[in-house]
């Protein structure tokens, strides 16, 4: 089996890398395609097979769609005819639909990946079309576990996942720098603020995971009656962090929509 990824961008760019990573495959069964030859010298040095477009379509058997939803137009003029090609495609807001038409392709899957899928922790969101059957999908399933966790949802909601999951990492970034910033306040150095701020968040993430428990619970255990804990709850609860969060991924969502919406009218549909 061969693989192609066309475009090698942030998110094509880890997709070839964890295939190899991965040891899925070795480097001369992945062949890449980018405009920018630039970004495949990396890839040219560690062995991967370069090629055009048009090639990628007639030589893989599973072939990853990752250029920006602007340039998909001209990315279906290269790629060609696909009608026996898997296709995975990463991007937003173009349909199942659309890349079915422009490809003749009938096996295709969106997904959405998340930025620790660089190291393979990722979540990954996809949504299949109605001709992947079992087979194909567990197929699938089994490359796209390189990246992470893959959670399958409707296409409809594809835009919620962008949302709650694609950028969701900005935003615990930012919410891991202000809590290292506390440690650093308090008097803690840097190096031992950022180490306690993560092997607690992930600590505690692995908690939930494990046990499956409401977060509510976990927090229950944690606070004490008159405790400094509950102090910082009320805070939290004073200060709004609650609907702030709500509100921040809601409006991510709704960010999502319009863009679709602006890159369907760009299109033409």
């Amino acid at each position: 089996m061969k693989v192609g990824v066309v475009g090698v961008g942030n998110i094509g760019g880890i997709i070839a890398n964890r295939l190899v990573e991965s040891k899925l495959f070795q480097p001369k069964e992945v062949f890449l395609s980018n405009r920018s030859t630039e970004k495949l010298k990396p890839f040219i040095e560690r062995g991967y097979a370069i090629t055009g477009t048009g090639e990628i379509s007639k030589l893989c058997d599973i072939i990853f769609l990752c250029v920006k939803p602007q340039d998909s137009e001209r990315m279906f003029e290269e790629l060609g005819p696909a009608e026996d090609r898997i296709l995975i495609s990463t991007m937003t807001a173009v349909s199942i639909d659309r890349i079915e038409r422009k490809t003749r392709a009938k096996r295709i899957v969106r997904i959405m990946p998340n930025v620790p899928a660089m190291i393979g922790e990722g979540l990954v969101g996809a949504c299949r079309s109605s001709h992947v059957d079992d087979e194909t999908w567990q197929t699938c399933l089994r490359i796209l576990s390189c990246l992470g966790t893959v959670v399958e949802v409707k296409e409809e909601q594809m835009e919620a996942v962008t949302a709650l999951s694609g950028s969701a990492p900005a935003f615990f970034f930012v919410i891991v720098e202000a809590l290292i910033d506390a440690g650093i306040r308090m008097g803690l150095s840097y190096e031992k603020s950022r180490l306690m701020v993560l092997e607690t968040m992930a600590g505690s993430a692995k908690l939930l995971l494990k046990l499956e428990n409401h977060p509510g619970e976990f927090r229950h255990v944690v606070t004490s009656p008159a405790g400094t804990t509950i102090e910082g709850i009320y805070r939290m609860e004073r200060e709004g962090v609650r609907g702030a969060l709500m509100k921040t991924i809601h409006e991510t969502y709704l960010r999502a929509l319009q863009l679709k919406k602006e890159l369907n009218d760009q299109l033409g549909g």
